[in-house]
């Protein structure tokens, strides 16, 4: 699975950052939430007083502690989630109901109603997921300007409303959600975007707020994880994106920006097309290629921080070197004189 073309990485972009100019102040500077006992400290035991305790916890995190809910467990017996998932009649699926199946977010005047189907309680990345997405609804309906509708598709809009709420790792999570059950294995997602798109989304979310990347993907499954990775990749080859979104979001929004392609480290390093000739000949010489920077790009990352080259260990080296060739050197003059 691969990243988005340019032409999608580009929606992405621009439509996250008509989020932040419209938006950016009601969304405050808000944590990349980790599926980990930092950020989900308490106890859940698939009952409605843990899901009550589980909602308040994600509102924090979200900054929307202040606006009301209330939290119910509904039973919807049968529902199927449209057939995306196995039946686990072989086994315990990892699939639950989708958005779909119930209404999930109702007006009371007074107060907000969550509904969360019962099957969910069993499945912790499909609840997290759609408590994420339900709650990015509820605070586009409670800071949109009144009469302002949500950006359609609005699913979309909910989707790139939770990574900006600071859920785009349980995000990533719900978008590719890998199951096996007696008829081999299947894919399902509970997100509108696919995995590539959220991991641009969550990215720049990351990067915007200087947030560890590499954290998050260790708390990713194998195919998330990796287009992360890329995604961190692309972002490194694009720096002046993320200044752009720090501090003119507008100009973004209105598709006022380039895109480079994601570069090989040391070819960033010795400048991607701006290389001197110098360096150029060098490289040419060496027979590196931007293929094989790449490479010694990943090579140089899987070695412990000890096992790397130093500029202290390589002064060492040259110094050792000049002293054996002294030696060697004089060894050669004393055989010639005797």
């Amino acid at each position: 699975m691969e990243l988005p073309p340019v032409a999608g990485i580009r929606a992405i972009v621009e439509r996250y950052a008509r989020l932040l100019v419209k938006l950016g102040d009601e969304f405050g500077e808000r944590p990349l939430v980790l599926p980990t006992s930092r950020y989900f400290p308490d106890e859940f035991g698939t009952d409605q007083r843990s899901l009550k305790r589980l909602v308040g916890r994600m509102k924090r995190h979200a900054g929307m502690s202040d606006i009301p809910t209330k939290t119910r467990v509904v039973d919807i017996e049968g529902a199927t989630g449209g057939g995306s998932c196995g039946t686990g009649s072989c086994g315990t699926s990892h699939c639950a109901p989708t958005p779909n199946d119930v209404e999930r977010l109702i007006d009371e005047g007074d107060a907000w109603r969550l509904q969360v189907p019962a099957t969910e309680l069993r499945h912790p990345v499909v609840l997290t997921t759609n408590l994420a997405r339900v709650l990015s609804y509820l605070f586009l309906a409670e800071t949109l300007p009144e009469g302002e509708s949500i950006e359609a598709p609005a699913d979309v809009t909910a989707d790139l409303t939770a990574v900006a709420l600071g859920f785009g790792v349980l995000m990533l999570q719900g978008s590719y959600i890998y199951s096996k059950s007696c008829g081999g294995p299947s894919i399902a997602k509970v997100t509108k975007l696919g995995p590539g798109e959220l991991a641009i989304a969550t990215a720049l979310f990351a990067r915007v707020g200087d947030h560890p990347v590499k954290a998050a993907q260790r708390h990713l499954e194998t195919t998330q994880s990796t287009l992360l990775s890329e995604a961190r990749s692309w972002l490194s080859s694009n720096e002046a994106l993320i200044e752009e979104l720090r501090t003119h979001p507008r100009q973004v929004a209105e598709g006022k920006f380039q895109l480079a392609e994601t570069q090989p480290w040391l070819t960033r390093v010795f400048g991607g097309k701006r290389r001197s000739a110098a360096e150029a000949e060098f490289l040419s010489q060496e027979g590196l290629t931007d293929e094989s920077l790449g490479d010694l790009e990943d090579l140089l990352a899987t070695l412990p921080e000890q096992s790397r080259p130093t500029s202290q260990a390589r002064k060492r080296d040259r110094e050792h070197e000049e002293l054996s060739d002294l030696v060697a050197s004089a060894l050669a003059e004393s055989r010639a004189e005797g």
